[in-house]
């Protein structure tokens, strides 16, 4: 910032010293140009003028000289008498005493601006008409002078603008460059901006920003690598001893006779599932948040979808505690919308689920499929346990704990929903309920 300061104050200087420079040099060649008349036409006027006692003759051509000039004139004799008279305004006198000669002879006569010229025999006064000359030391007409002043504001301000102009350019050559530089930074990309010029302080200062936002960008992305290979292993690996642990389950549930022992081999098998959807919902997360997945939509019957979930879900759980309520509320029957099939899928397995998991004493799953004009509404809903209405406000605003209870399958679900141009709502009605919108396929 101070080298802004000292830069305008240089730009101010600069601008005074030049204007005070181009003044003096306009007054100065005015000055010089300025004298009225022409001394050789002047030397013609005092040479055609005559004094021969209280006679005086005067020539056509000096005549001729105060007809250009419009002048009026008097020729006066030693003794201050008038002699001979050309154009005299009625009001002046025709006799003056040496003392008030003396007094006019660098000013006016009443409001009459004059100049006197000593003539063989007598003394010459040109008169001018009243306020046509500004005299102080000078004798400049005023036309020539308001003409000057024209001029001289008219080049001062000229001047001024094409400086300031001048100026303005390279500041807005200097302003665009940290303008850009700015745009680059927001937009996370790198940028070196030249340090100097007029913002060289700013330019330092948006490349050290630049510098630290792509440290901390390569910091971040190395972090996200190794924590998208790690989660990556981990998902593998437990994959597999959950496919043996699910699979041994139900082979002795088929051998026992036993149902106690059957019940808790069940037990055990839910909650293998449970672990391998939160382990596949995990590795989606991961997928999603680096852009790993590729959307890939299509047009997709969604009754048809949702049918095919329940079925799914229905096969894992095979138990006669729960109970699936499917209602089209349909106007040809069929509803089309574009999606990603295996994700959309995902979300509606891991509601079905999630109603299932959390409430292992059973209830009824009911699944309401409603068309409006432009979108489908789809409402999920059970009579089970719900949660609370605090968990509730902190799934809606996304700020939801994923070590709590529907963490991970609504974080899965709210994230598909929403890259198919969607929204999802949770809340309690007599047990959990959530409703989807979804655009439907048009034309």
């Amino acid at each position: 910032m101070k080298n802004i300061v000292k830069r305008y104050i240089k730009i101010t200087v600069f601008i005074v010293s030049l204007l005070i420079i181009i003044n003096s040099i306009f007054i100065k060649q005015w000055t010089n140009t300025m004298e009225r008349k022409d001394p050789q036409r002047i030397r013609q006027l005092i040479d055609g003028i005559n004094i021969d006692k209280k006679f005086c003759t005067v020539s056509n051509k000096s005549k001729q000289y105060i007809n250009e000039n419009d002048q009026w004139m008097m020729v006066l004799s030693k003794d201050g008498s008038l002699v001979y008279s050309y154009k005299l305004p009625k009001k002046l006198k025709k006799n003056y005493e040496l003392g008030e000669l003396i007094d006019y002879s660098k000013w006016y006569i009443e409001d009459y601006p004059i100049e006197m010229m000593n003539v063989p025999g007598g003394l010459v006064v040109l008169g001018n008409a009243p306020h046509s000359i500004w005299k102080v030391n000078l004798s400049i007409e005023m036309k020539d002078m308001r003409m000057m002043l024209v001029r001289l504001v008219f080049f001062n301000i000229l001047i001024t603008v094409v400086l300031s102009y001048l100026m303005s350019l390279l500041f807005m050559k200097e302003l665009n460059t940290v303008v850009s530089g700015i745009l680059d930074v927001s937009q996370e990309e790198e940028t070196r901006l030249e340090e100097k010029g007029y913002l060289k302080d700013i330019k330092i200062a948006i490349n050290k920003v630049s510098q630290r936002l792509n440290d901390q960008k390569r910091i971040i992305k190395e972090t996200n690598a190794m924590k998208e290979e790690w989660l990556a292993g981990v998902t593998h690996d437990i994959r597999t001893p959950l496919s043996v642990i699910v699979g041994k389950s139900e082979e002795l549930q088929n051998i026992e006779n036993d149902n106690e022992k059957k019940q808790m081999l069940e037990t055990i098998k839910n909650q293998s599932f449970k672990i391998t959807f939160l382990v596949n919902d995990l590795n989606l997360i991961n997928k999603l948040d680096s852009h790993q997945f590729i959307l890939t939509p299509q047009p997709l019957d969604l009754c048809k979808l949702i049918r095919e979930c329940i079925a799914d879900v229905m096969n894992i759980y095979a138990s006669n505690k729960y109970d699936f309520v499917f209602d089209q509320n349909t106007k040809h029957g069929k509803i089309y919308i574009e999606g990603d099939a295996h994700l959309l899928k995902r979300a509606f397995h891991n509601i079905l689920i999630n109603s299932i998991v959390h409430n292992e004493q059973g209830c009824c799953i009911s699944i309401k499929v409603k068309e409006e004009l432009d979108d489908v509404i789809i409402t999920f809903s059970d009579n089970g346990v719900g949660m609370s209405e605090e968990k509730i406000k902190s799934i809606n605003n996304g700020k939801q704990n994923i070590n709590e209870v529907h963490g991970w399958g609504s974080v899965v679900v709210k994230r598909i929903i929403g890259l198919h141009s969607g929204t999802t709502e949770f809340r309690n009605n007599n047990g959990m309920e959530v409703n989807m919108t979804l655009p439907k396929k048009l034309g």
